[in-house]
């Protein structure tokens, strides 16, 4: 075959290959090709979901999650307080709160309820409690005081020293601090202060026992008081605290606690060591080890005749 056979032969199968590709390709066009939507089986319902009912089928087995439950205690919560402390039936906290889709019903409520009666900062009351009647919830805070006078009850009633953080008084009495100064001026009351002057811990007190003590009077109200006797203490319990004199001296004090049988807190802690041991080295058996050259019985002369025979003779 030619070369001119060849060229003609060459560009006649490049055109049967174009002419093939060209027509699987798709059309060159600027204009884009609509799409077509799925079609809708008949009968569906074509309204739109609500925000609710669109979230509420991928919560959990269909019910609301716990995290939204503990997010609508928490709003309750805030409610309840937000009430002065008063008792809010359970009707008008489910007005309130407008719950979601997925709560409303005798089921969701239900569970509502109890989410709520097992919260410790809240008290159910049940119809035959409630002041009205009716199933109800009121906030409980952490002390409960409200005014001056529960506060001197309450410091009386507790069983330690400790006393009662101010900031957890404010928790059920949001206005105290006006009444803490009254009370600690009248000396119902002792205030301890932080460095800037604002109370940090209060204890119970008893104004017989300051100066020109006022006494309460029927009213109540420390205010409202006229002075008393003060309660004097013992003279001889004066004269002996008094005659207490504390050394001076460090070493002095020192001297005096261990003459007492007592540890001062500065005095070194000797540690006492016993007598010490050397401690042994254990010999390790190796099973590897060379030990002797018995391994070259067979290749070695034995030459102990030799040097036996040569004592004997001289």
């Amino acid at each position: 075959m030619s070369l001119a056979d060849s060229l003609k032969a060459f560009k006649s199968e490049r055109a049967d290959v174009v002419s093939r590709n060209t027509a699987h390709s798709r059309p060159a066009t600027n204009t884009p090709t609509p799409r077509t939507s799925t079609p809708k089986p008949s009968g569906a319902n074509n309204d739109k979901r609500t925000h609710d009912a669109a979230f509420a089928s991928s919560r959990l087995g269909g019910g609301v999650a716990g995290g939204e439950i503990m997010r609508l205690v928490v709003e309750a919560v805030q409610k309840l307080k937000d009430n002065d402390f008063k008792p809010l039936s359970w009707l008008e906290l489910l007005r309130y709160m407008s719950l979601p889709v997925d709560l409303r019903g005798a089921k969701g409520e239900a569970t509502f309820k109890r989410a709520l009666q097992s919260h410790h900062r809240l008290q159910y009351l049940n119809a035959r409690d409630s002041p009205d009647g009716q199933e109800s919830f009121r906030y409980k805070p952490l002390h409960p005081v409200t005014s001056g006078e529960e506060l001197r009850d309450y410091l009386a009633r507790l069983e330690t020293a400790q006393g009662v953080p101010v900031k957890e008084l404010k928790d059920g009495w949001p206005d105290c601090i006006p009444t803490l100064d009254r009370l600690e001026s009248a000396g119902c009351i002792l205030v301890s202060r932080k460095k800037d002057g604002t109370p940090h811990r209060v204890y119970p007190d008893n104004p017989r026992y300051h100066t020109n003590a006022p006494s309460k009077t029927k009213s109540g109200d420390p205010s409202t008081t006229s002075t008393q006797q003060v309660v004097k203490i013992s003279p001889d319990f004066l004269t002996f605290y008094s005659n207490i004199r504390l050394p001076a001296d460090d070493n002095d004090l020192r001297a005096e606690l261990e003459k007492a049988g007592l540890t001062p807190t500065s005095a070194v802690r000797e540690v006492s060591k016993g007598p010490l041991k050397k401690k042994e080295r254990k010999r390790v058996d190796r099973k590897n080890a060379k030990k002797t050259n018995v391994h070259l019985a067979g290749v070695l002369k034995d030459y102990s005749k030799v040097k036996a025979a040569k004592a004997a003779n001289g």
